[in-house]
């Protein structure tokens, strides 16, 4: 199936009709979903997750959040090399979820950042997109380097590099340094306070880029940490374990009430990434099968909910030409129909029902209950914040009196609103396809 979907991709780059690209990608979307569907009936749950089911549910996100991501880059889409490098990133991204090794894993994982930067610096907005370029670039190879060293260590003491044949026996000896090794993923997620690329590389990207990083690059460090904790030991009540799970939650806080001071609306959705990609951190290192679901459907619900605010963003820029909140007031008097998605998906952001975020988080409320008291009251908090910076981006946008020029956007394309309602359709009724 990965193949038959690569080798079409590929078809794909000759294409320079804007029309046919888009049907092209279309029908990929369509064909990855039904494979999933698939892969989800001949898989059984059976009270244990099954990475199978994990690789359709990410391929299908990643061809998804890519046919999206195309829809709203209209202006610069006929460009055949936008094209080519749109295609790569979809290429790249689908690999990366498909390999069953570790080291083929790492050459992937590294490999998204060549077309990534290609699009940041080649159609991004400011001068500024080469020191964005150069944060995100030194921060994620940096991090890799210890991936590849634990993986190299595992593979040195005997144990296969596959993904599907490892089962659990390593020595302690191997796996002494779980903390570095993960830090690749810690900075690909991002953990605070490994953020800080992840911001400027936001503001600086075009649309597409910022809807791909957030919809499906930012999994790559929670799936890659999903498979090593497949061969990884480690105690819970360790310091290093505690202390690691302490600054997540706390940073991802802290994240969020960044959010409630931002005056640029794509610096805010991007701190709102930092605070609740904290909570899949949680679960996947709680190594418990509810904590692994939960931090699964986050993963998935933050996909959709994250691209499709970052579509909104772009709607209402090409109109004021500005990110700022001030600048763009009024949504319900210009653009009516744009301010009701801002609003649900504003209320998934927050995890209202009935979106994946609500049972994701219920999920990993339970389990942080489990390991501690201070985990459960600090997700309290987060959850709190967490509405607290939604609505603000729902009253900001959609409250006020808009500005003389932003009559145009009461004219916003037929395409924006969809890109939009797909994206909220199935952050709320995927739940009743689950298994």
């Amino acid at each position: 199936m990965v193949k038959s979907l690569t080798i079409s991709l590929i078809a794909l780059i000759i294409m320079k009709n804007l029309n046919m690209t888009i049907i092209g990608l279309s029908f990929l979307t369509i064909m990855s979903m039904e494979a999933t569907s698939v892969v989800m009936k001949k898989v059984e749950f059976n009270g244990l997750y099954s990475m199978d089911l994990v690789m359709g549910m990410m391929i299908t996100l990643t061809l998804f959040v890519s046919f999206l991501s195309y829809l709203s880059s209209t202006k610069i889409a006929r460009k055949s090399s936008f094209n080519l490098v749109m295609i790569s990133i979809s290429i790249v991204l689908v690999m990366s979820f498909s390999v069953s090794s570790f080291f083929l894993f790492f050459f992937f994982f590294e490999s998204v950042l060549g077309p990534l930067l290609l699009l940041i610096l080649g159609w991004g907005y400011q001068p500024e997109r080469l020191q964005a370029g150069g944060y995100m670039l030194i921060y994620t190879v940096f991090g890799s380097l210890f991936f590849l060293w634990g993986v190299s260590e595992l593979y040195m003491s005997g144990v296969s590099s596959s993904m599907s044949s490892v089962s659990g026996m390593v020595k302690k000896s191997a796996m002494s340094l779980w903390w570095l090794y993960i830090l690749g993923f810690l900075i690909k997620l991002p953990m605070y306070p490994f953020h800080l690329w992840l911001p400027k590389a936001h503001v600086e990207a075009p649309v597409a880029g910022s809807m791909l990083l957030a919809g499906v690059v930012l999994k790559l460090g929670g799936y890659g940490l999903l498979r090593l904790m497949m061969v990884m030991q480690m105690s819970l009540s360790s310091l290093v374990f505690v202390l690691l799970l302490m600054i997540n939650l706390v940073g991802g806080f802290y994240a969020g009430l960044g959010c409630v001071r931002q005056v640029d609306l794509k610096c805010l959705v991007a701190y709102s990434s930092v605070a609740h990609m904290s909570l899949v951190l949680l679960g996947v290192l709680s190594n418990t099968v509810l904590g692994v679901v939960g931090a699964i459907i986050i993963m998935i619900g933050h996909g959709l909910c994250s691209s499709g605010l970052f579509s909104y963003v772009n709607s209402i820029y090409k109109s004021s030409h500005s990110r700022l909140l001030v600048m763009n007031k009024g949504g319900l008097l210009t653009c009516p129909s744009l301010a009701i998605m801002c609003f649900l998906l504003s209320s998934s952001n927050m995890a209202a029902p009935p979106s994946l975020n609500l049972f994701g988080e219920i999920l990993i409320f339970g389990v942080s209950g489990w390991m501690s008291g201070a985990f459960l009251f600090i997700l309290g908090l987060m959850s709190f914040i967490s509405a607290c910076f939604s609505l603000y981006l729902y009253g900001s946008c959609s409250h006020g009196k808009g500005l003389m020029y932003m009559y145009s956007l009461s004219m916003s394309s037929v395409c924006d609103v969809f890109v939009l309602a797909v994206h909220w359709l199935p952050l709320n009724f995927l739940f009743m396809f689950m298994p």
